[in-house]
């Protein structure tokens, strides 16, 4: 049960090194920055003013770097969709950006960011008006197509002395009615341009002296006149948007294409917004700290084991300028310290389950070893196949082998590769492979039954009886004898007492255990009543103690909970089975072919569902029946100071 020990850690520094010795914390990735302004030591200081933020244009320097965050992300964004993406295995193998911080840092001062952002900027530019001028040209030539045969333009008309002309459409209407009293009405010349479904394009001529006349008919018929302000012909119009379109699209093309060319900027944006993050980090870490005209202070955390190192690094960096002082761990401070777990490379895959529910404090112990034992015998009696657990373990062992993975992703590949470890052992005992029964089972799911829920409820015995020793551990520690006893140890003795007596009663030959178990759990009982009127030191500890006793309830309530790992382990397995069937009724011909396909698609989805049963359901055993003996958590994640790594991958 190890949970990585901490020192608390001061730092007193020239106000001009702070920038430095910050890199240099961020580097080394082992420094959590404490507060000072939430501190008591510190809180007169500050509101006396005696001490400030080192950085006075804090709020104003964090925007900025916020507003180039947004940037860099926006064109990483919009740069993405255009440059070629790869098929996702082979992006998955693709080795990610590597440098080493020191190289990024020094990249990320010299290039020039407004540049690079400026050079891409105006590609896109050119891409949006060369877009804008194609569709703006789609849209006239939609428009103006209808009108293509019209010989004359609607200005040159205009300069008729004599005559007077219209030019535009009227609505559609059965039979032709409008235009049948268009030609019906005297000293009248109308030439139709086009017709379709709801409108009819016309050109009408008539004498110049009855135009007020004529333009109140075309009114009535619900004339609308074409506004066409251009000197040449609609079809010379045409031609020219024509081509505009396809000069467009080639600007378009030439950008697509420049765009699509762009990895290297695309890998030079990622670059930068991972310095920026970088300082962006470093920037709200200056919120922390306490700063007078000359001189800054930092406090913080830091694994013992990584204070020579600190010592060392800041020797060599700084010489003597940065004053380091280690401070001794006071009994109140501990509430204050930040966790970090460490275990062997077994364990600590299972740290997620922990995590899951909540870090130990720093004062507690560390209950992933014990998790792990018992995480793993549960996910494996729900999901007990051979054949899956050797898939989930070659699958995750490739992954991690093949793949590039973040470290957060990689560690759920290891938590599940040790499952399938545990999925194919309950599946040699159950003799299951895909379903199929093999000859050497030592259990068989078909007829041993009542002996795997035995098991299971074994299994559950095992469990509480381990959180209550771990309870009553706890409270000894925290030197609370008496709920070491009641909450602890005495239901240890009770639920030993209770089995014992049960398996005298089913065994005769075993009476004499049975009445050995029957006194034991009496005894504990009256313990239990007596502790907690002595701790109470008058008889108002009875009512807790009767309500403690009732609690016998749970306890069976937790022990019929854990019946299933039978009930899940042997679903997995008859539907399996069940799906084997299937296939097998099929002629030999669909057999080999399309049951093949089947075979493989049905356990796919049973194994998925037996994999999701085995992890939610081990995770609820071990955070209701297992952590509710004795865990509480409530411990602070350790977050040191360190690079965002977003995109890059930092060497040592």
């Amino acid at each position: 049960m190890a949970i990585s020990q901490m020192q608390e850690l001061s730092l007193l520094l020239p106000k001009d090194l702070l920038d430095d010795v910050l890199s240099y914390l961020q580097n080394l990735q082992s420094v959590e920055i404490q507060n000072l302004q939430t501190k008591e030591t510190w809180q007169g200081a500050f509101e006396q003013e005696l001490v400030w933020n080192p950085d006075k244009s804090f709020s104003e320097h964090l925007q900025t770097l916020t507003r180039r965050q947004e940037k860099l992300a926006n064109m990483i964004e919009r740069l993405q969709a255009f440059v070629p993406k790869k098929k996702l295995l082979e992006s998955l193998k693709e080795a990610p950006l590597e440098t080493t911080f020191v190289s990024l840092e020094e990249a990320g001062q010299a290039r020039d960011e407004e540049a690079l952002l400026a050079n891409i900027q105006q590609q896109f530019q050119s891409l949006t008006r060369a877009e804008e001028v194609k569709e703006r040209a789609q849209s006239d030539v939609a428009e103006l197509e209808k009108w293509a045969s019209l010989a004359v333009t609607p200005s040159a008309l205009k300069h008729f002395k004599y005559l007077r002309a219209f030019v535009g459409s009227i609505p559609s209407s059965e039979n032709n009615q409008l235009n049948a009293r268009l030609r019906d009405y005297p000293n009248l010349e109308v030439q139709e341009i086009f017709t379709s479904t709801t409108e009819s394009g016309i050109l009408v001529l008539c004498k110049a002296e009855t135009a007020k006349e004529m333009q109140a008919f075309l009114t009535e018929l619900g004339f609308k006149p074409f506004e066409y302000p251009f000197e040449e012909l609609p079809s010379e119009r045409l031609t020219s948007l024509k081509e505009t379109i396809k000069e467009q699209e080639t600007v378009i093309s030439s950008t697509q294409t420049q765009l699509a060319a762009s990895s290297k900027e695309l890998q030079q944006l990622k670059l930068q917004l991972d310095y920026i993050l970088n300082l962006t980090s470093r920037q709200e870490s200056k919120g922390d700290l306490a700063s007078t005209q000359n001189l800054v202070a930092l406090e913080g955390w830091i694994e013992q084991e990584q204070i020579e190192d600190l010592k060392m690094g800041l020797a060599q960096q700084f010489g003597g300028i940065v004053l380091l002082q280690i401070h001794e761990m006071e009994a109140a401070n501990r509430q204050r310290v930040p966790t970090k777990l460490k275990n062997n490379a077994l364990i600590e895959p299972f740290e997620l389950v922990t995590e899951m529910y909540s870090l130990p404090k720093y004062e507690d112990k560390d209950p992933t070893p014990v998790v792990s034992v018992f995480y793993f015998i549960f996910f494996g009696m729900m999901a007990a196949d051979i054949g899956y657990g050797l898939l989930l373990f070659g699958g995750t062992t490739w992954a991690l082998k093949t793949l590039y993975v973040k470290p957060s992703l990689a560690k759920n590949l290891r938590f599940f590769r040790i499952l399938g470890i545990g999925v194919a052992l309950w599946g040699v005992i159950y003799g299951s492979f895909f379903g199929f029964k093999l000859p050497f089972a030592l259990i068989d799911t078909s007829t041993d039954v009542i002996t795997i829920l035995i098991i299971s409820v074994v299994i559950g015995f095992v469990t509480v009886m381990t959180g209550l020793f771990l309870s009553g551990k706890k409270n000894i520690r925290m030197k609370d004898y008496a709920a070491a006893y009641n909450s602890g140890f005495a239901w240890m003795l009770i639920l030993i007492g209770l089995a014992l007596l049960a398996a005298g009663r089913l065994f005769p030959t075993l009476a004499m255990v049975g009445f050995i178990g029957e006194w034991l759990a009496i005894v504990n009982a009256v313990g239990i009543v007596l502790v907690s009127i002595i701790s109470a030191r008058s008889l108002k500890g009875l009512g807790p103690a009767l309500f403690n006793l009732y609690n016998i309830s749970s306890y069976v309530g937790d022990l019929v909970s854990f019946t299933r790992l039978m009930a899940l382990g042997l679903a997995g397995a008859s539907i399996g089975s069940a799906f084997n069937l299937i296939v097998s009724l099929f002629p030999p011909f669909a057999r080999f072919s399309i049951g093949i396909v089947l075979f493989f698609a049905l356990h796919g989805i049973n194994m998925f569902l037996s994999f999701l049963s085995g992890y939610v359901h081990g995770a609820r055993l071990i955070f209701v029946e297992f952590f509710g003996k004795f865990y509480d958590g409530g411990g602070k994640a350790f977050k040191p100071l360190k690079p965002a790594e977003k995109y890059v991958r930092y060497k040592k």
